[in-house]
């Protein structure tokens, strides 16, 4: 019972290998075969991420996030070839290039603490995919300062960018506030 207790506080969603190496290195994939571009373009940031699975439906696995079950992940895709903000475990910023600041935040789990299997790590926020293909943990007490300058960078990229450019647009508005450029609405 006690060792059941613990796996259950560790890893609150059960254990995944929905890693961020290889979410990582799948956007960088991604984007060295489209023009320098991250995903982008679909009805929602998630969908818009999901679009690593066109390839290769095993990313299902990845892309989900590791509070998500995969069952719930391989749903959605079947029912709408995407995943949604319900199928997917990430937060995610789409309209970035590799050409972007590359230390803006491209991707994060949108639970607080877990670590690369799932497990929870005390005192972590999150661990961040930047636009360099690297990862990095922030530690809560760090996150409040990591968003303003999160902030501040995606601002001077929006500044920066033709007006024809796919905009900047993030799922995690507690964190990086209000859209700039609103998120269309699905029904």
């Amino acid at each position: 019972m006690t060792s059941w207790i613990w796996f259950r506080i560790t890893y609150p969603f059960g254990t995944s290998h929905c890693c961020s190496d290889v979410l990582s290195s799948s956007l960088v994939g991604y984007a060295t075969n489209h023009g320098g571009w991250f995903p982008y373009g679909r009805s929602t940031l998630e969908a818009s991420l999901s679009l690593l699975c066109d390839a290769d439906t095993n990313l299902l696995d990845i892309v989900r996030g590791k509070n998500i079950p995969l069952k719930m992940a391989r749903e959605s895709w079947s029912r709408q070839r995407s995943l949604d903000p319900e199928s997917c475990g990430w937060h995610y910023v789409e309209g970035l290039q590799t050409n972007d600041d590359p230390q803006i935040a491209l991707a994060w789990d949108k639970v607080f603490g877990l670590g690369h299997n799932g497990q929870r790590i005390r005192g972590l926020a999150h661990e961040v995919i930047l636009v360099d293909g690297s990862r990095k943990g922030i530690a809560m007490k760090e996150w409040p300062k990591f968003a303003q300058e999160q902030r501040e960078k995606l601002a001077k990229v929006i500044a920066s960018r033709p007006t024809n450019s796919p905009p900047i647009r993030w799922s995690d508005e507690e964190t990086l506030g209000t859209n700039w450029f609103p998120v269309p609405k699905t029904n």
